[in-house]
């Protein structure tokens, strides 16, 4: 395969076009819930016994009341009855089914059952209210975070579904229908508390909006970190955090997307604002503010680059040979920090023209944790297998994982401890979760028949880091991924897994191979690879020249400090010109900033970015480039 045919065309067959089963499936379980709330309605109107007809309920209430416990008990904002309020309605007319095959229910007894059927309706009007305009806000001095609502919305929804399914209980043991008229007062008083309450809410956060700009104005900033992207990799902030903080200036932190909200705030003790909308950016970007600092290349961060009396500078989220560490994005951003020269030489390898005075070398400030190869080290007795994972799209689908079983299966047939650490977003793919059960299927089975304290699963994946895998290990076998010249800062050897082109091919287009024992995807070089990897290790001094190309020239002592200096020289000292300083943002001058009379985005601002975002349950992951 050459390097310009698709690197995914045999190796990723989940490229192809695809029957979406798992949503079908969610639609087929709506399906069967409408179905048996309205069973029990049928059955009613054509004289089947009210104990008999309303046996069918039991499963849509069971499964609803079941959810929205689940997420009342994990403390989850969103309902638990999205897109299911037909079903509701369908289930809130069966005590009146009940009643009006009973024949009895009396004046009294027909309102409360009549009041049954607006619960439902009120519901949607709860569940549209509660989650509120809400200003996101932590450590930011004169402004707090909008409170939580007094009553979850989930556990107003469980009340209803709960009074519905008891009223329709008593009304077969035979209780008056007047007696229940307290049950749906009780279902419509608490809605109401809970929309009055969401109104409160709002207006509580619109003030604090309209207070934001003083208080970030007051608290004087020198700079910010920027991040645009929903939960779920937060680790990108975490890396840099804490070399930004040794900087010693004040700064702030700008989200774009609520849900990553708290697992952000909880990363430092620097304010944290959200912003979900491209307007809302003025609120927190002050005039002395002289630099601006970045983690990956998502949209949303052309947003901020558009204030021109910042300095933006790119660090990105991990260095590594593949397609996303040479992308030609990087040079709308005035500097790019990068670990080490081979960074700098791969942006010109791949026709990606960036001015060379961009680049600051500033090395892999996060390896500073990484222990160096020492005696207790040789001869190799533990492996690290570290895969990537698929990618998005076809030119970056480098992950070893179909190979996996079989490079573990030989490690273990050399008596040698592995420690297995999959990228976290591998789970997402059924084939690349299937080969991450075999290999946890093979250490089990070495552990007991052995005793060899094999490292997978929580341990290797939650309760150590990517740095502590690092250093629990001798040697690692990975792909082309950005936790590969994380590791050459120890100085241990490594074997790289080629899964798209020979391995010449492979060296050529990916420098770090060179200093790699390389394994083809076929394996014919697997046990030359294995034997170089665990006990001659022949590339050992090229390593070193390797380690200097793409970690830079630092000494290990202090070797942070060359990122810290590089960030503070740019926050105190470098300034744009005069010009650039005093010149309008893209919005003073009638640019694209588009809103509605509701003042949301429009949809084509939203279609490129723009979003206002409420709260998700996004699952936090930790994760490599």
């Amino acid at each position: 395969m050459t390097q310009n045919e698709s690197p995914g065309s045999e190796a990723a067959p989940g490229r192809r076009m695809r029957i979406p089963w798992a949503r079908m499936a969610g639609l087929r379980r709506r399906l069967t819930q409408t179905v048996f709330a309205l069973a029990p309605l049928v059955l009613l109107a054509i004289g089947v016994h009210p104990a008999i007809a309303v046996i069918p309920a039991v499963y849509p209430f069971f499964i609803l009341i079941r959810r929205g416990y689940r997420r009342l008990r994990k403390r989850v904002s969103r309902t638990a009855l999205s897109g299911e309020h037909g079903i509701r309605l369908a289930l809130a007319l069966l005590p009146l089914g009940i009643a009006w095959s009973m024949g009895a229910a009396g004046p009294v007894g027909w309102v409360a059952l009549s009041l049954f059927t607006l619960v439902p309706l009120a519901e949607p009007v709860v569940a549209r209210v509660a989650p509120g305009r809400k200003l996101r806000v932590e450590n930011l001095p004169g402004i707090t975070d909008t409170r939580p609502p007094r009553l979850p919305v989930n556990l107003i929804l469980v009340t209803d579904l709960s009074l519905t399914a008891l009223a329709s209980i008593l009304l077969l043991v035979h209780v008056p229908a007047g007696a229940l008229l307290p049950l749906p007062i009780i279902a419509l008083g608490l809605a109401g508390f809970s929309a009055l309450d969401s109104f409160q809410r709002i207006r509580e956060s619109v003030h604090a909006d309209n207070d934001l700009y003083a208080a970030v104005e007051a608290y004087d900033p020198r700079f910010v970190l920027y991040y645009g992207v929903p939960s779920g990799s937060s680790y990108q902030v975490g890396m840099w955090i804490e070399y930004l903080e040794r900087i010693g200036e004040k700064f702030i932190v700008v989200l774009r997307r609520t849900s990553a909200f708290r697992e952000i705030a909880n990363l430092t003790d620097a304010p944290v604002v959200v912003r979900t909308n491209i307007w809302q950016l003025d609120d927190v970007i002050t005039p002395n503010m002289t630099a601006a600092f970045y983690v990956n290349n998502s949209a949303p961060n052309v947003h901020l680059v558009r204030y021109p009396h910042m300095i933006h500078v790119q660090l990105l989220h991990g260095d590594s040979d593949k397609a996303s560490s040479f992308n030609p994005v990087t040079a709308l951003y005035d500097k790019v920090f990068v670990a080490g020269q081979a960074a700098i030489d791969r942006y010109e390898d791949n026709g990606v023209n960036i001015p060379k005075e961009k680049f600051t070398i500033v090395g892999r400030p996060q390896v500073e944790t990484v222990e160096q190869q020492g005696p207790e080290n040789i001869p190799v007795q533990t492996v690290l297998y570290a895969p990537t994972w698929e990618g998005h799209y076809a030119d970056t689908n480098y992950g070893s994982l179909p190979v996996g079983p079989e490079i573990i299966r030989e490690l273990v047939a050399r008596e040698r401890t592995v420690i297995f650490r999959p990228h976290p977003f591998s789970y997402r793919n059924p084939e690349a979760a299937q080969r991450i059960r075999e290999i946890r299927q093979i250490l089990t089975a070495d552990a007991e028949a052995t005793g060899r304290e094999h490292l997978f699963g929580r341990p290797a994946e939650k309760d150590l880091d990517a740095f502590g895998c690092f250093n629990a290990a001798d040697a690692m076998i990975s792909d082309v991924s950005s936790v590969v010249p994380d590791f050459l800062y120890s100085g241990k050897p490594y074997g790289l897994v080629t899964m798209t082109s020979t391995i010449e091919e492979f060296e050529q287009a990916f420098p770090l191979a060179r200093s790699a024992y390389v394994i083809d995807r076929e394996l014919t070089s697997l046990g030359d690879a294995l034997d170089e990897l665990l006990v001659h290790d022949s590339k050992a001094d090229q390593r070193k020249a390797t380690r200097n190309h793409y970690l830079g020239p630092f000494p290990s002592e202090n070797y942070a400090d060359a990122f810290v200096d590089a960030a503070r020289h740019v926050v105190l000292h470098e300034r744009k010109s005069i010009a650039a300083q005093n010149a309008p943002t893209e919005r003073e001058e009638g640019g694209s900033e588009e809103q509605t009379s509701e003042g949301q985005d429009s949809p084509n601002a939203i279609s490129s970015g723009q979003e206002d975002v409420g709260e998700d349950d996004g699952q936090d992951q930790e994760s490599e480039n």
